[in-house]
C-alpha cells in the first residue's frame, strides 16, 4: 500500500513544526524524512525516536552530499565519502529510520558546452569516459554501504540527479546502473530532478519498475530546482500518480517540502493525501 510522507525540519526546529503532526497524521501522512546532521545531536535524536516510537511515524534519512562524493575514483576520497555515509547510516539506525537516501555523486567536470559548440563532441566523449569511471566507483561504495546497512536493518535508496556532470541523469543510465547493484539497494525517483534533466518522471518509473521504492515529489519549470508543491490539479502529476498506482503501489511518496514552510502551506498538505489516493486507484 502506498504511504505518504514529507520533508521534516532540521534539528532544533522541531518545536514549531511539531504542532502540525497530529493533523498531518489524521490527513493520511505516515512518513517524515529528515536530513542527516553534521554532528551528534542527542536531543534531536531523542525527539525523532519519540515521534517514531510513541506516535507511530516512519522515518527516512537523507544522507549528506555537499562535498561528499561516493563516486570518486580516488580511493582515499571515496573511502572518506563512504565513512560519511556510514555515519549517516548509524544516525538512521539510532532514530529507528527505515531508509537512508543517498546521492551517487558527480564527475567534477563542470565546463559543459552547448551542443552547437565546435568542441562539444570531444568534450562530451571525455565526460562520458569520466562518468564510466565514477559509476564503477560508486558501485563499490554502495556495495560497502549496503552491506553495513543490512546489519542494522536500514534500506539504502539512491536518487536520480540532473546536472550534466552528475550521475544517474537519464532513465537508461539509471536502469543500467541498478542492473549491477544488489537488489537490496532501491531507487528514489526525484520528480523535480527528472524534469530538470529533461525527462518526464514517468519515464524513470517505466524503466525501473519494481526498483522504485521511494519518491521525492516536487515540481519546477524545468529551469531551476525550486521545489514547488506537487499540485495534483496538474495533468502531469495526475499521470504520474496513476502510473505509480499501476506499477509500484508499495512505494513511499515523500513531498520534499517542509509543511508550514513558504513553499508548503499546511492547508495544501492536509488536503493532498485524499486526492492522491483517488488518483492512485483510478
Amino acid at each position: 500500500m502506498t504511504a505518504f510522507g514529507f520533508k521534516g525540519p532540521d534539528g532544533g526546529l522541531g518545536d514549531a513544526f511539531e504542532r502540525w503532526l497530529p493533523d498531518l497524521k489524521a490527513a493520511g501522512f505516515s512518513w517524515i524524512e529528515v536530513r542527516a546532521p553534521e554532528g551528534p545531536d542527542p536531543v534531536w535524536e531523542a525527539r525523532l525516536r519519540e515521534w517514531q516510537e510513541r506516535h507511530g511515524w516512519s522515518l527516512s534519512v537523507h544522507g549528506r552530499f555537499f562535498g561528499v562524493n561516493l563516486s570518486s575514483p580516488n580511493a582515499r576520497v571515496r573511502r572518506a565519502a563512504v565513512e560519511v555515509a556510514w555515519e549517516d547510516l548509524m544516525f538512521a539506525a539510532r532514530i529507528g529510520a527505515q531508509r537512508l537516501n543517498l546521492h551517487a555523486g558527480d564527475v567534477n567536470w563542470y565546463d559543459v558546452p552547448p551542443p552547437d559548440h565546435p568542441d562539444y563532441s570531444w568534450m562530451i566523449q571525455e565526460l562520458n569516459r569520466l562518468r564510466a569511471q565514477h559509476l564503477r566507483a560508486v558501485t563499490l561504495s554502495l556495495a560497502e554501504i549496503g552491506e553495513k546497512a543490512w546489519t542494522v536493518g536500514v534500506e539504502v535508496v539512491v536518487e536520480n540527479l540532473y546536472k550534466p556532470w552528475e550521475l544517474l541523469r537519464t532513465p537508461e543510465e539509471v536502469r543500467g546502473f541498478f542492473e549491477s547493484l544488489d537488489p537490496s539497494v532501491g531507487f528514489t525517483l526525484d520528480t523535480g530532478h527528472a524534469l530538470l534533466a529533461g525527462w518526464p518522471p514517468v519515464t524513470f518509473l517505466h524503466a525501473l519498475n519494481s526498483r522504485v521504492r521511494h519518491f521525492h515529489l516536487h515540481w519546477n519549470d524545468g529551469a531551476f530546482d525550486v521545489h514547488d508543491f506537487p499540485d495534483l490539479s496538474e495533468a502531469s502529476m495526475q499521470e504520474l500518480l496513476r502510473s505509480i498506482g499501476r506499477i509500484t503501489p508499495w512505494a513511499t511518496l515523500v513531498i520534499e517540502i517542509v509543511p508550514g514552510s513558504p513553499k508548503g502551506a499546511i492547508e495544501r498538505f492536509l488536503e493532498w493525501p485524499a486526492r492522491a489516493k483517488e488518483l492512485l486507484i483510478a
